[in-house]
């Protein structure tokens, strides 16, 4: 006889660690965020820098990860916490590459000449915020801000970039996870 611990076990053994859809559902997501840029590219150098970039992205992302928790819900039945922030962490991942490959083709490919003109736009918007704020930049840190910039453009900037988002990320996913993780049936309070 077959006790619930193996029958579990067996189940879980059998499905992939990775599902398929998860590479469908990154993907799209990378190229919705990819797709953005280039618009916002084409309509205004300037709105790559936008108050839009951070929250836009945020949103592809979160919605991503729903999408994939919704569905390995629906296709393995129940879905432990581990595994949703496993899964939510992968696709977050998969998608936030959108932005990667958009920097490494504008500023790579398609216009490298447009590189100094995007640290100049850093240095102007970070210089007008410091100026909003009451504060001055002292010449060395101007320089260490420029040489920054000019290094995140850069193709190991990029992947050093794409490497560090793994952080809020990891943070996202775990929020994500957490909500999709719950049981509605037992959780008591509103149920929609």
């Amino acid at each position: 006889m077959e006790s619930a611990f193996d029958s579990d076990h067996s189940k879980r053994s059998e499905r992939p660690l990775i599902p398929p859809f998860l590479f469908g559902h990154g993907l799209a997501g990378a190229g919705l965020i990819l797709m953005g840029y280039l618009l916002a590219y084409m309509v205004q150098f300037e709105s790559l820098l936008g108050a839009w970039t951070g929250p836009a992205m945020l949103t592809v992302v979160v919605m991503v990860m729903v999408m994939v928790l919704i569905t390995a819900k629906r296709e393995e039945g129940a879905l432990r916490f581990g595994r949703a922030f496993g899964l939510s962490l992968i696709s977050g991942m998969l998608t936030r590459l959108g932005y990667t490959v958009f920097n490494l083709l504008l500023f790579h490919v398609m216009r490298p000449d447009l590189r100094g003109a995007y640290v100049e736009l850093v240095m102007d918007k970070s210089l007008e915020t410091i100026g909003s704020l009451g504060g001055v930049m002292e010449g060395s840190m101007t320089e260490l801000l420029e040489k920054s910039t000019r290094f995140s453009i850069s193709v190991p900037g990029q992947l050093l970039d794409a490497a560090m988002s793994a952080f809020w990320i990891a943070f996202v996913a775990l929020i994500v996870a957490a909500i999709m993780k719950r049981n509605p049936e037992t959780a008591g309070g509103f149920q929609g």
